[in-house]
């Protein structure tokens, strides 16, 4: 069984996620103890700042209880308080959720990529700590790779959904490419940072910083290798940058249009590209007025959002459609491991057969050179293998069809083939280790 059971922010206060989450460092004792239980087979855990999951492949309920046990005791938290808190997913649940987790369709923004970056790391952690096996590895790297192509063909982190990365997004429809270009900011605060972060991204070259408060410009000014002025001189520099953007928190306007006016002279009418994030606004709206002036507020920014987010929830639902073929995809590879050890048990049978019969007639052919004999052997493996082909494709079409422990039965009965045995496919019970390979490192071949 696949078992998920996790708490995010959708689901559980952030008091109790601090709780339950990991450092990067902490990982591989934590799955090490998870993969210490009895009944968990492979364990791996993914601790971000709005969600902790623990997937695991379990021995059916009595494993989902080893793992819950594991939840509260490694996050000291109450029964009751996993129950009201957290949500559990299995099987083909468990794994559609490791796929939409993985895409950005579970993220507090939709769409934001960070939580692939993070899933890396995790799966590192897990591989490096061994406690992924042949199903959670198969698993989790399809996840990554299919988040990759939905990015790639929904465009579902495209869109720009924050105030800080829609008022980028407007700077470079004004001027294209923002590399080289140059950003005022009027105010140190939160908001002044994030709009700094995605500046410095998109490849703003100079940054200048303004505040009332010359140490909170400085320190943010040093964060981005930029330059920190004095609130008095701020007006200066509207004569000489690109962007200026404005997020103060003074009771009126600081930007009036007269200043704005002077300023565009002295620029000899170069574009100047305003963006208010203030509330009250810091910029009088009559500067909109002005040739060469663009300038846009919260509610500009704010409907360009709720534009991008509707861009996204569209994206967002050609990526659910993607993520239900991968499900049946992988439930499909789950159901073949159960018809593997029929068809190994299979081929060793036909191939003891040919080797008696061989041996039994062997004395009656005469004398044989070694190529003669080598011809023997490659004659009876292909009419083995001839034998075995509508066999193997029956049972992969029977797996296919979720059919795989029925068709098995049939063919064990049929074939007199045993259920247990040395060739066995990954189980329940078999700790994490190298991927199960079928003779000579490959799934059976039709």
């Amino acid at each position: 069984m696949i078992t998920l059971i996790g708490v995010s922010h959708q689901s559980a206060p952030v008091s109790l996620r601090e709780k339950m989450a990991y450092q990067e460092k902490e990982l591989a004792a934590g799955l090490k103890e998870l993969t210490d239980r009895e009944k968990i087979t492979e364990a791996f855990i993914l601790s971000t700042c709005n969600r902790v999951e623990i997937l695991a492949r379990c021995e059916g309920d009595r494993g989902v209880d080893c793992v819950r046990a594991y939840l509260q005791e490694a996050g000291r938290i109450t029964s009751e308080e996993l129950d009201r808190y957290s949500y559990q997913y299995h099987d083909a649940d468990a794994v559609r959720h490791v796929f939409r987790v993985a895409s950005g369709l579970e993220s507090m923004v939709l769409g934001e990529p960070q939580i692939l970056g993070q899933l890396k790391v995790a799966y590192a952690a897990a591989r490096q700590a061994g406690t992924v096996g042949p199903v959670l590895d198969r698993l989790l790297r399809s996840a990554l790779s299919g988040a990759k192509k939905i990015r790639t063909e929904t465009g579902i982190s495209r869109h720009p959904v924050s105030i800080a990365s829609a008022a980028v997004e407007l700077a470079r429809k004004i001027f294209g490419a923002l590399d080289g270009q140059s950003a005022l900011l009027l105010g140190a605060g939160q908001m002044s940072e994030l709009v700094a972060t995605h500046l410095r991204s998109h490849g703003v070259e100079k940054i200048i910083v303004s505040s009332r408060t010359y140490t909170r410009a400085a320190d943010l000014a040093e964060k981005f290798e930029g330059t920190a002025s004095n609130w008095d001189g701020a007006t200066s520099w509207l004569e000489s940058v690109d962007i200026v953007v404005s997020g103060t928190a003074a009771p009126g306007i600081i930007l009036d249009r007269e200043t704005v006016r002077k300023a565009i002279r002295a620029r000899r009418n170069r574009p100047l590209f305003l963006i208010d994030i203030a509330v009250p606004r810091d910029v009088d709206p009559a500067v909109n007025q002005l040739d060469n002036v663009y300038l846009y507020d919260v509610d500009d920014l704010e409907g360009v959002v709720e534009e991008n987010l509707h861009e996204r929830r569209k994206s967002a639902e050609d990526a659910k459609r993607y993520i239900e073929d991968e499900v049946t995809d992988f439930q499909r590879w789950l159901e073949s491991l159960k018809v593997a050890p029929a068809l190994v048990h299979l081929r060793e049978k036909l191939h003891g057969v040919g080797a008696a019969e061989y041996s039994r007639f062997r004395s009656k052919l005469g004398p044989l050179t070694p190529e003669q004999e080598l011809q023997v052997h490659n004659l009876l493996r292909s009419v083995v293998q001839k034998i075995l082909h509508q066999p193997i494709r029956y049972l992969k079409d029977a797996a296919g069809r979720g059919e795989a422990v029925d068709a098995v039965a049939r063919y064990q009965e049929i074939f007199h083939i045993r259920s247990d045995g040395e060739a066995e496919a990954p189980n329940e019970n078999q700790k994490a280790g190298p991927t199960h390979l079928v003779e000579g490192g490959k799934e059976p071949e039709s």
